[in-house]
């Protein structure tokens, strides 16, 4: 008797052990580099922006730009526009733009349009694509990642 008595406490305490787990487990899997899916509607602030060309696996060209608060910034419109402000508000530009999942189409539709990924981190966005074309029988594959805060005002 003292040995079922025993086996039942044991299988009790498993059973709550768990009971606590899973959601703690849950919490682990959804990391805050997901790509689940946030509005971009509003201001968000363009941090930098990195294209990278690169031919039979070698760096052929690389340029990085860094932005400093309100020189360059994306507004995300409700009703499906992008404007790009630049130059501290000095040129701007509106094109329209389309979220098919976590896929950002920026500009007039083309067949074939390659279009950003997004990936959110909090209150950062990463917008990454990737194209590939040939120049002079080499195939060229050019990745721009474009990095945006939101706006807290």
């Amino acid at each position: 008797m003292h040995l079922s008595a025993d086996i039942n406490y044991k299988a009790i305490t498993r059973l709550t052990v768990l009971i606590i787990l899973i959601p703690c487990l849950r919490g682990l899997c959804q990391s805050a580099d997901s790509t689940e899916a946030v509005t971009l509607i509003g201001r968000w602030h363009v941090l930098s922006k990195i294209e990278i060309q690169k031919s039979d696996g070698k760096i052929i060209d690389q340029d990085e730009e860094l932005y400093k608060k309100d020189e360059k910034f994306f507004d995300f419109t409700d009703k499906g526009e992008l404007i790009i402000t630049q130059a501290f508000g000095e040129n701007t530009e509106k094109l329209p733009v389309r979220m098919q999942g976590n896929n950002l189409y920026i500009g007039n539709s083309k067949k074939h349009k390659i279009p950003y990924l997004i990936r959110y981190q909090g209150e950062v966005i990463k917008l990454a694509k990737t194209e590939k074309r040939t120049k002079k029988g080499k195939v060229i594959m050019k990745t721009e990642q474009v990095v945006l805060q939101r706006s807290k005002v």
